[in-house]
């Protein structure tokens, strides 16, 4: 698994959250240890969320252009 942050769509809530990957997760961090960090250490549920992994932290909204975190 490639990249420094996890965005996650969370539907249950309407809401997207964007963590940094940990200090001690390798560039090739399996999806489950990512799952289980979003789940068990940050309280989302697997069935109501889409998740990925990226190296820009950088937010598109293409209703303004572009902002940043």
């Amino acid at each position: 698994m490639k990249g420094k942050y996890i965005t996650v769509l969370d539907f249950e809530i309407g809401r997207v959250f964007q963590y940094e990957f940990l200090e001690h997760w390798e560039e090739n961090e399996d999806s489950d240890n990512i799952e289980w960090y979003l789940t068990t250490v940050k309280g989302h549920r697997l069935n109501n969320i889409e998740w990925m992994a990226h190296d820009i932290k950088e937010i598109v909204d293409p209703t303004i252009r572009r902002i940043t975190n």
